[in-house]
Protein backbone atom coordinates (compact mmCIF):
# COMPACT_ATOMS: atom_id res chain seq x y z
CA UNK A 1 0.00 0.00 0.00
CA UNK A 2 2.88 2.04 -0.30
CA UNK A 3 5.59 3.26 -1.97
CA UNK A 4 9.07 5.01 -1.86
CA UNK A 5 10.66 8.29 -4.48
CA UNK A 6 14.06 7.56 -3.27
CA UNK A 7 16.31 3.97 -3.02
CA UNK A 8 16.65 3.79 0.26
CA UNK A 9 14.87 1.26 2.61
CA UNK A 10 12.99 3.11 5.00
CA UNK A 11 14.24 1.53 7.72
CA UNK A 12 15.97 3.85 10.42
CA UNK A 13 14.56 5.07 13.57
CA UNK A 14 14.23 9.14 11.74
CA UNK A 15 11.85 7.83 8.87
CA UNK A 16 8.85 6.33 11.42
CA UNK A 17 9.61 8.75 14.11
CA UNK A 18 11.02 6.68 16.82
CA UNK A 19 13.74 7.11 19.01
CA UNK A 20 15.12 4.59 21.50
CA UNK A 21 15.49 5.10 25.40
CA UNK A 22 16.72 3.06 27.93
CA UNK A 23 19.92 1.01 29.65
CA UNK A 24 19.05 -2.86 30.47
CA UNK A 25 15.98 -2.91 28.68
CA UNK A 26 14.81 -1.45 24.91
CA UNK A 27 11.85 1.64 24.98
CA UNK A 28 10.32 2.97 21.82
CA UNK A 29 8.98 5.95 22.14
CA UNK A 30 6.86 7.69 19.61
CA UNK A 31 7.74 11.28 19.41
CA UNK A 32 5.35 12.00 16.85
CA UNK A 33 1.79 10.48 15.04
CA UNK A 34 3.19 7.80 11.84
CA UNK A 35 0.75 8.16 9.13
CA UNK A 36 -0.59 4.97 8.96
CA UNK A 37 -0.29 4.32 5.30
CA UNK A 38 3.61 4.69 6.01
CA UNK A 39 3.77 2.73 8.89
CA UNK A 40 2.34 0.01 7.00
CA UNK A 41 5.29 0.68 4.23
CA UNK A 42 7.46 -0.21 7.25
CA UNK A 43 5.97 -3.64 7.96
CA UNK A 44 5.58 -4.82 4.36
CA UNK A 45 9.71 -3.77 3.99
CA UNK A 46 10.49 -5.92 7.42
CA UNK A 47 8.78 -8.78 5.82
CA UNK A 48 10.87 -8.88 2.91
CA UNK A 49 8.44 -6.34 0.33
CA UNK A 50 10.04 -3.21 -1.63
CA UNK A 51 13.88 -4.51 -1.43
CA UNK A 52 15.45 -1.81 -3.44
CA UNK A 53 19.19 -3.32 -2.41
CA UNK A 54 18.50 -5.71 -3.64
CA UNK A 55 15.74 -5.25 -6.90
CA UNK A 56 13.58 -8.28 -4.81
CA UNK A 57 9.38 -6.82 -4.83
CA UNK A 58 9.24 -9.53 -2.59
CA UNK A 59 11.74 -12.04 -1.37
CA UNK A 60 12.94 -14.37 -4.18
CA UNK A 61 10.88 -12.06 -6.72
CA UNK A 62 13.82 -9.94 -8.08
CA UNK A 63 13.39 -7.35 -10.66
CA UNK A 64 15.80 -6.38 -13.30
CA UNK A 65 16.26 -4.11 -15.82
CA UNK A 66 15.75 -6.57 -18.63
CA UNK A 67 12.43 -7.56 -17.19
CA UNK A 68 9.37 -6.57 -18.82
CA UNK A 69 6.84 -6.49 -16.44
CA UNK A 70 2.92 -6.46 -16.67
CA UNK A 71 1.01 -5.00 -13.49
CA UNK A 72 -2.32 -6.36 -14.48
CA UNK A 73 -4.78 -3.48 -11.76
CA UNK A 74 -2.17 -1.86 -10.82
CA UNK A 75 -4.28 0.67 -8.91
CA UNK A 76 -2.11 3.62 -7.08
CA UNK A 77 0.68 2.09 -8.70
CA UNK A 78 3.36 0.73 -5.63
CA UNK A 79 4.60 -2.36 -7.04
CA UNK A 80 4.87 -0.98 -10.64
CA UNK A 81 6.44 1.90 -9.73
CA UNK A 82 9.14 -0.23 -7.70
CA UNK A 83 9.39 -1.99 -11.11
CA UNK A 84 10.21 0.97 -12.71
CA UNK A 85 12.70 1.89 -10.54
CA UNK A 86 14.20 -1.23 -11.16
CA UNK A 87 14.96 0.10 -14.83
CA UNK A 88 12.31 -2.35 -16.39
CA UNK A 89 10.30 -2.19 -18.92
CA UNK A 90 7.03 -1.64 -17.16
CA UNK A 91 3.16 -2.03 -18.71
CA UNK A 92 -0.10 -1.69 -16.47
CA UNK A 93 -3.44 -1.09 -16.52
CA UNK A 94 -6.37 -0.14 -14.30
CA UNK A 95 -10.41 0.79 -14.80
CA UNK A 96 -9.27 4.50 -13.12
CA UNK A 97 -8.03 6.68 -15.93
CA UNK A 98 -6.99 9.30 -13.59
CA UNK A 99 -4.44 6.50 -11.66
CA UNK A 100 -3.38 5.68 -15.08
CA UNK A 101 -2.89 9.28 -16.38
CA UNK A 102 -1.09 10.76 -12.69
CA UNK A 103 1.66 7.04 -12.36
CA UNK A 104 2.53 7.68 -16.16
CA UNK A 105 3.86 10.69 -15.14
CA UNK A 106 5.01 9.64 -12.40
CA UNK A 107 6.74 6.77 -13.96
CA UNK A 108 8.71 9.10 -16.31
CA UNK A 109 10.50 10.76 -13.81
CA UNK A 110 12.00 7.04 -12.68
CA UNK A 111 14.85 4.77 -14.76
CA UNK A 112 12.58 2.86 -16.10
CA UNK A 113 14.02 2.01 -20.32
CA UNK A 114 10.02 1.48 -21.65
CA UNK A 115 6.28 2.40 -20.35
CA UNK A 116 2.93 1.71 -21.45
CA UNK A 117 0.03 2.57 -19.56
CA UNK A 118 -3.40 1.89 -20.73
CA UNK A 119 -7.17 1.84 -19.68
CA UNK A 120 -8.98 -1.51 -20.00
CA UNK A 121 -12.14 -3.00 -18.16
CA UNK A 122 -12.59 -6.23 -20.03
CA UNK A 123 -10.48 -9.24 -21.50
CA UNK A 124 -8.62 -9.71 -23.67
CA UNK A 125 -5.43 -7.31 -22.75
CA UNK A 126 -3.85 -5.50 -25.70
CA UNK A 127 -1.09 -7.40 -25.77
CA UNK A 128 0.13 -9.94 -27.91
CA UNK A 129 1.25 -13.77 -26.38
CA UNK A 130 4.40 -14.15 -24.77
CA UNK A 131 4.99 -10.41 -24.01
CA UNK A 132 6.36 -10.25 -19.93
CA UNK A 133 8.55 -11.93 -18.07
CA UNK A 134 7.24 -10.50 -15.08
CA UNK A 135 3.34 -10.48 -13.92
CA UNK A 136 1.50 -8.96 -11.43
CA UNK A 137 -1.56 -9.29 -10.21
CA UNK A 138 -1.81 -7.79 -6.49
CA UNK A 139 -5.38 -7.70 -4.39
CA UNK A 140 -7.50 -7.64 -8.03
CA UNK A 141 -9.10 -11.27 -8.21
CA UNK A 142 -11.34 -10.37 -5.39
CA UNK A 143 -12.87 -7.90 -7.49
CA UNK A 144 -13.94 -10.07 -10.52
CA UNK A 145 -16.59 -12.46 -11.36
CA UNK A 146 -14.41 -14.51 -13.29
CA UNK A 147 -10.90 -14.94 -11.69
CA UNK A 148 -10.64 -17.95 -13.97
CA UNK A 149 -10.64 -15.84 -17.13
CA UNK A 150 -8.36 -13.39 -15.69
CA UNK A 151 -5.35 -15.99 -14.79
CA UNK A 152 -6.05 -17.19 -18.46
CA UNK A 153 -5.16 -14.31 -19.71
CA UNK A 154 -2.39 -13.07 -17.32
CA UNK A 155 -0.91 -17.00 -18.92
CA UNK A 156 -1.75 -16.17 -22.25
CA UNK A 157 0.91 -12.91 -22.31
CA UNK A 158 3.59 -14.51 -20.06
CA UNK A 159 6.64 -15.69 -21.97
CA UNK A 160 7.59 -19.10 -21.33
CA UNK A 161 9.64 -19.09 -17.95
CA UNK A 162 7.94 -15.94 -17.22
CA UNK A 163 7.11 -15.32 -13.50
CA UNK A 164 4.04 -14.72 -11.24
CA UNK A 165 3.34 -12.39 -8.61
CA UNK A 166 -0.20 -12.97 -7.03
CA UNK A 167 -1.94 -11.66 -3.65
CA UNK A 168 -5.23 -12.20 -2.56
CA UNK A 169 -6.95 -10.92 0.34
CA UNK A 170 -6.84 -13.71 3.01
CA UNK A 171 -10.37 -15.46 3.91
CA UNK A 172 -9.55 -15.44 7.42
CA UNK A 173 -9.36 -11.69 7.36
CA UNK A 174 -12.37 -11.35 5.33
CA UNK A 175 -14.33 -13.31 7.16
CA UNK A 176 -13.24 -11.93 10.80
CA UNK A 177 -14.87 -8.20 9.05
CA UNK A 178 -17.81 -9.63 7.51
CA UNK A 179 -20.32 -9.20 11.04
CA UNK A 180 -19.69 -5.50 10.78
CA UNK A 181 -17.61 -4.55 7.95
CA UNK A 182 -19.83 -1.56 5.90
CA UNK A 183 -21.60 -3.92 3.71
CA UNK A 184 -20.10 -2.04 0.67
CA UNK A 185 -16.91 -3.61 1.11
CA UNK A 186 -17.98 -7.33 0.07
CA UNK A 187 -20.25 -5.43 -3.30
CA UNK A 188 -18.58 -3.94 -6.41
CA UNK A 189 -16.37 -2.62 -7.00
CA UNK A 190 -14.56 -4.30 -3.87
CA UNK A 191 -14.14 -7.67 -2.56
CA UNK A 192 -16.83 -9.84 -4.59
CA UNK A 193 -14.45 -12.98 -3.64
CA UNK A 194 -13.52 -14.88 -0.97
CA UNK A 195 -10.26 -17.20 -1.43
CA UNK A 196 -8.97 -19.45 1.22
CA UNK A 197 -5.74 -21.36 0.70
CA UNK A 198 -6.74 -24.06 -0.86
CA UNK A 199 -9.47 -21.83 -3.60
CA UNK A 200 -6.00 -19.62 -4.44
CA UNK A 201 -3.69 -22.11 -4.89
CA UNK A 202 -6.15 -24.38 -7.25
CA UNK A 203 -7.17 -21.35 -8.85
CA UNK A 204 -3.25 -20.66 -9.95
CA UNK A 205 -2.36 -24.22 -10.92
CA UNK A 206 -5.29 -24.64 -12.55
CA UNK A 207 -4.54 -21.66 -14.68
CA UNK A 208 -0.97 -23.78 -16.04
CA UNK A 209 1.68 -22.45 -13.77
CA UNK A 210 3.49 -24.01 -11.09
CA UNK A 211 3.28 -22.75 -7.57
CA UNK A 212 6.68 -21.97 -6.32
CA UNK A 213 6.17 -20.20 -2.67
CA UNK A 214 2.89 -19.69 -0.66
CA UNK A 215 3.04 -16.78 1.96
CA UNK A 216 0.82 -14.66 4.21
CA UNK A 217 1.34 -11.28 5.61
CA UNK A 218 -0.18 -7.93 6.73
CA UNK A 219 -1.70 -8.42 10.87
CA UNK A 220 -1.36 -4.75 10.98
CA UNK A 221 -3.76 -4.53 7.73
CA UNK A 222 -6.45 -6.94 9.40
CA UNK A 223 -6.71 -5.28 12.69
CA UNK A 224 -6.12 -1.53 11.39
CA UNK A 225 -9.45 -2.32 9.19
CA UNK A 226 -11.30 -3.74 12.15
CA UNK A 227 -11.03 -0.44 13.91
CA UNK A 228 -11.69 1.81 10.69
CA UNK A 229 -14.94 -0.20 10.05
CA UNK A 230 -16.21 0.82 14.00
CA UNK A 231 -15.24 4.63 13.04
CA UNK A 232 -16.81 4.90 9.79
CA UNK A 233 -20.50 5.11 10.03
CA UNK A 234 -22.10 2.13 7.71
CA UNK A 235 -23.60 4.13 4.46
CA UNK A 236 -20.70 6.85 3.90
CA UNK A 237 -18.70 5.25 1.92
CA UNK A 238 -18.77 5.26 -2.09
CA UNK A 239 -16.89 3.42 -4.42
CA UNK A 240 -13.39 1.59 -3.76
CA UNK A 241 -12.55 1.59 0.11
CA UNK A 242 -9.32 1.95 -0.29
CA UNK A 243 -9.67 5.20 -1.97
CA UNK A 244 -11.98 6.38 1.18
CA UNK A 245 -8.54 5.48 3.62
CA UNK A 246 -6.66 8.89 3.83
CA UNK A 247 -5.83 11.83 6.61
CA UNK A 248 -7.18 12.81 8.83
CA UNK A 249 -7.47 9.77 10.45
CA UNK A 250 -9.45 9.34 13.81
CA UNK A 251 -7.27 9.57 16.80
CA UNK A 252 -7.85 5.59 17.09
CA UNK A 253 -6.49 3.98 13.93
CA UNK A 254 -3.60 7.10 14.42
CA UNK A 255 -3.12 5.45 17.64
CA UNK A 256 -3.58 1.91 16.12
CA UNK A 257 -0.54 3.00 14.15
CA UNK A 258 1.69 4.62 16.56
CA UNK A 259 1.63 1.40 18.60
CA UNK A 260 2.66 -0.84 16.05
CA UNK A 261 5.41 1.67 14.48
CA UNK A 262 6.58 1.61 18.34
CA UNK A 263 6.30 -2.55 18.15
CA UNK A 264 8.51 -2.59 15.36
CA UNK A 265 11.45 -0.35 16.66
CA UNK A 266 11.41 -3.42 19.74
CA UNK A 267 13.95 -6.19 19.78
CA UNK A 268 12.67 -9.81 18.48
CA UNK A 269 9.45 -7.90 17.07
CA UNK A 270 9.95 -9.46 13.61
CA UNK A 271 9.21 -13.14 15.30
CA UNK A 272 5.88 -11.43 16.45
CA UNK A 273 5.27 -9.80 13.02
CA UNK A 274 5.98 -13.46 11.34
CA UNK A 275 3.38 -14.92 13.73
CA UNK A 276 0.88 -12.35 13.57
CA UNK A 277 1.11 -12.37 9.89
CA UNK A 278 1.15 -16.41 9.39
CA UNK A 279 -2.42 -16.54 11.80
CA UNK A 280 -3.79 -13.67 11.41
CA UNK A 281 -2.93 -12.20 8.00
CA UNK A 282 -4.27 -9.56 5.08
CA UNK A 283 -3.00 -11.00 2.10
CA UNK A 284 -2.14 -14.36 0.75
CA UNK A 285 0.91 -14.21 -1.84
CA UNK A 286 2.07 -17.07 -4.50
CA UNK A 287 4.87 -16.95 -6.59
CA UNK A 288 4.35 -19.20 -9.75
CA UNK A 289 6.13 -19.95 -12.59
CA UNK A 290 5.00 -20.31 -16.43
CA UNK A 291 6.69 -23.85 -17.79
Amino acid sequence: MANRSKHKRPSSKADCGLKDQGTSSQVAIVQKDVDPRHCGLLDAVKRGWYQLDTGELFTGFRITKDDVVLDFGCGEGNAVLFCARQGAHVVFTDVDEAKIKALIEKIKRTSARKVEGFVSDALPLPLTDEYATKILATEVLEHTTEPEKIMEELVRVGKPGARYFLTVPDSRSEMLQKPFADPVYFTRPNHIQIFDKERFVRLVENSGLKVERYETWGFYWTFFMSLFWLVHQKGDLQGAVLDAINPPYHRVLQSWSNTWAGLMELKGAEKVMESFDQYLPKTQLIIAQKE
